[in-house]
């Protein structure tokens, strides 16, 4: 078995654990430094360690209270395990996977610990504030944005393969799925 066959390697798993990690360390810092509510400049306004609680989703979102996001997540996580770690094999997805995985679980262990996630990283610009968040915000919203790349990659790749009529994916004369054996059959 070649190693992009194999479930999910090690590097799938060090890189969600390290997200994981820095995550609950970063917030276990600000807990420990600062009381909530406070704000402190990093470089000047335009970035703040600011400590705040967020009960809500991403950008403010309601799903319907705590259980409701601990539901929603678990679902996310055995759907990142049981699922994608099996069927994806490019590098690209692989890290968009573990890191949408260790963000998941960071913010997952909040919620269950204090039934809220611990939010303090504040970036404003003139009179923008983007909403305050993690470390784990920043492995799923990175991860998201590599799967989308995957998926376009995906997409526009299987697009020009139907064009053009090339063989992927291991596809042979005498494969099932081949062009050539689906012509045979119909003849």
């Amino acid at each position: 078995m070649e190693n992009g066959d194999r479930p999910a390697g090690p590097v799938f798993y060090l890189v969600t654990s390290l997200i994981l990690v820095l995550d609950q360390l970063t917030k276990k810092w600000i807990v420990d430094s600062m009381f909530r509510g406070e704000s402190r400049e990093v470089l000047g306004s335009f970035f703040r360690l600011t400590y705040v609680h967020n009960d809500g989703a991403a950008f403010g979102l309601d799903l319907g209270g705590r259980w409701s996001f601990i539901v929603v997540t678990i679902l996310v996580v055995a759907f990142i395990l049981f699922y994608y770690t099996r069927s994806e094999r490019t590098i690209t997805a692989r890290w968009a996977l573990a890191l949408i995985l260790g963000g998941a679980l960071g913010n997952l262990a909040d919620r269950i610990r204090i039934g809220e996630v611990v939010d303090f990283l504040h970036l404003s610009l003139g009179g923008l504030s983007w909403p305050i968040f993690n470390i784990a915000d920043i492995g799923v919203s990175v991860g998201v944005a590599l799967l989308a790349i995957h998926l376009l990659r995906r997409d526009h790749s299987e697009h020009d393969s139907e064009e053009s009529g090339d063989v992927h994916d291991g596809d042979t004369p005498d494969s099932p799925h081949h062009p050539a054996r689906e012509e045979r059959r119909a003849s």
